[in-house]
């Protein structure tokens, strides 16, 4: 593996949403945004519970009983099943048997779900049991440094992962249940490669890796396959915007195009340089159909200081408990649109507090003692502190 990054690393493992694991799919999920210190804060959490996660009966039967899809795990109303590649295909290593059933690719972003068991058996180790016993403590990634599209490495900027787990289970664990199976929809997004053609070529590795010891790989699988996006960019729309911005105090925000399909959508945009040092900057409003719709405005790509590429995007993950994306419909007329400005300064966002108290084994002693530690508060409501600039715009889609 690659050289520690502490803040890459904690985004990587930072799941954005928990999903629901009883009864009929509905998708629901966690928001989390790419910042630091609320990346941080999720992560803290997510190390805290995840190796008692999927140690819970509840979680091993809804793995077993619940069949993820990629479009239902991420709760989009209209399907993707014409954008979804379906493999299927299995490779073993170190007893683990790791199956990629389905992957999407589009512009800057691919999904894949993955389903992973292990098989401690002596007779296909000859001789040596699996290096692991249990999924408690493991997680299962992307490997950025050998995946590549048409030969080119991802140059990804932020991920997440889809669990089958209620956030009801977090609470409720046996940790002396061991979890042989893992299931997970997971999301990276990229600005490069771009331009992949009808049929890009994906060499996907993935790698099975110690929670507490972020160098030690245990397992790696490769896969290598061609996907078709032939039905995808027939029905993804790329339109150029005319005589639209939006004035800020720093100088107005200009739309150039705007991309849109079932999965994602993204608006192209010139930003003064003060906007984006200074603020979060969003999107908001509805479709011609009355559908909510959310753009995260995003660095597209690495450059030099004199020049950004910047885009306005969805999202897959939402803000409240809405059961779909903040996507616009493809087959919408028209968008229209607020600005939304939050200062990078807002204090809102993440306090550090010492109110976490934990029992500890003291070594010495043999005996629990009680800890305090230092814990970052995420804001409840993400939507405080954010304020409306300019006049409402309107883009025309047909």
């Amino acid at each position: 593996m690659k050289k520690f990054d502490f803040s890459k690393k904690f985004g990587d493992i930072d799941p954005k949403y928990i999903s629901e694991a009883e009864g009929e799919w509905k998708g629901k999920k966690n928001a989390w945004a790419p910042s630091f210190w609320r990346r941080l804060a999720a992560a803290c959490v997510i190390l805290t519970l995840i190796s008692t996660v999927l140690a819970n009966p509840k979680v091993q039967a809804a793995i077993k009983e619940v069949v993820l899809s990629i479009g239902e795990t991420l709760g989009l109303q209209r399907g993707i099943d014409s954008y979804t590649e379906v493999l299927n295909t299995s490779k073993t290593d170190h007893g683990i048997t790791a199956n990629l059933k389905e992957v999407v690719l589009d512009e800057g972003v691919l999904l894949f779900e993955v389903h992973a068991e292990i098989d401690d058996s002596e007779d296909d180790q000859q001789g040596k049991s699996a290096p692991i016993s249990s999924f408690a403590n493991t997680g299962v990634s992307l490997d950025l440094e050998k995946t590549t599209i048409n030969g080119q490495k991802l140059d990804e900027y932020m991920s997440g992962n889809y669990t089958p787990y209620s956030a009801e289970d977090l609470f409720d664990t046996d940790t002396d249940i061991n979890v042989t199976e893992y299931d997970q929809v997971q999301e990276y997004r990229f600005h490069a490669p771009r331009d992949f053609g009808e049929n890009p070529e994906i060499h996907l590795v993935l790698h099975v890796f110690d929670l507490d010891d972020w160098q030690k790989s245990v397992a790696e699988f490769t896969f290598d396959f061609t996907v078709s996006r032939e039905k995808l960019l027939k029905q993804t729309t790329h339109k150029e915007v005319e005589n639209i911005s939006v004035q800020t105090e720093e100088g107005p925000v200009v739309l150039k195009d705007i991309f849109l399909n079932k999965l994602q959508s993204s608006i192209s945009a010139e930003v003064p340089e003060k906007l984006y040092q200074n603020y979060e900057v969003e999107l908001r409003g509805t479709d011609s159909k009355g559908n909510k719709v959310r753009y995260n405005l995003t660095d597209d790509a690495k450059t030099d200081d004199s020049h950004r590429d910047w885009k306005f995007k969805t999202e897959f993950w939402t803000f409240n408990d809405d059961e779909r994306p903040e996507l616009p419909d493809p087959d919408s007329e028209y968008l229209e649109l607020q600005l939304y400005l939050k200062s990078e300064n807002s204090s809102e966002n993440v306090t550090e507090s010492s109110v976490t108290k934990e029992y500890v084994l003291d070594d010495d002693d043999d005996v629990y003692i009680e800890e305090e530690s230092n814990v970052y508060d995420v804001a409840d409501d993400y939507d405080s502190g954010w304020k409306a600039v300019g006049e409402k715009i309107r883009i025309d889609i047909r």
